[in-house]
């Protein structure tokens, strides 16, 4: 498949998400009417609507990673990608106009099913992979400059880093706009804190 058509396709999707529509009601009609595809050439690339919906969450998922690498490849100190890694779970997570968000909104319902479909759960498991290489590369950073303890393994590390991650999340969830704007300093200083 040409990397322009899935682009349509997944563009399809998302823009069917954005107006509210929910996943699990969807027709591949539509997704082909939003892609300005005909129906047929949907089936041509996908057997299902699920395997659409699962390449477009994957697809959307990769292009955040993607952004996340460049970030922290223009990252130069330790705090410099806690700083990245931090705006990149607010924008993946948290903005509201996130295509990840978005995608992953629209695929959660209380009649949908919770599993993940089953052609998307070894990508997915490879864009977890990518994360936490990503996170172990802040830690590699971290350990060069000394900003983490020698006695802290890896392991720790990840957690430490994973948990503050999440906390922001809590703070935008709790506190709106303001506490996560007031939260991210505090988010940096508790990581460095306990990686010391």
């Amino acid at each position: 498949m040409s990397k322009q058509t899935r682009e349509k396709i997944f563009q399809g999707v998302l823009s069917l998400a954005q107006q509210g529509v929910p996943m699990y009601e969807v027709k591949v009609q539509a997704i082909a009417t939003a892609a300005g595809l005909g129906k047929g050439t949907l089936y041509e690339y996908f057997s299902s609507k699920e395997e659409i919906l699962a390449a477009t969450m994957l697809w959307c998922m990769e292009r955040e990673l993607n952004a996340l690498e460049e970030q922290l490849a223009a990252s130069a100190s330790f705090e410099e990608q806690l700083e990245s890694a931090q705006r990149f779970v607010v924008k993946m997570l948290l903005e509201r106009g996130s295509s990840y968000r978005v995608i992953a909104a629209a695929l959660t319902a209380p009649q949908a099913e919770q599993e993940l479909p089953v052609q998307a759960r070894q990508p997915m498991e490879q864009c977890k992979e990518r994360l936490t290489a990503l996170i172990q590369q802040a830690i590699d950073t971290g350990r060069r400059e000394g900003r983490i303890s020698p006695s802290s393994s890896d392991e720790y590390c990840r957690y430490v880093l994973k948990a503050a991650l999440l906390s922001v999340c809590a703070a935008q969830s709790c506190e709106g706009e303001a506490g996560l704007n007031r939260s991210g300093a505090h988010v940096r200083a508790m990581i460095c804190k306990a990686l010391a």
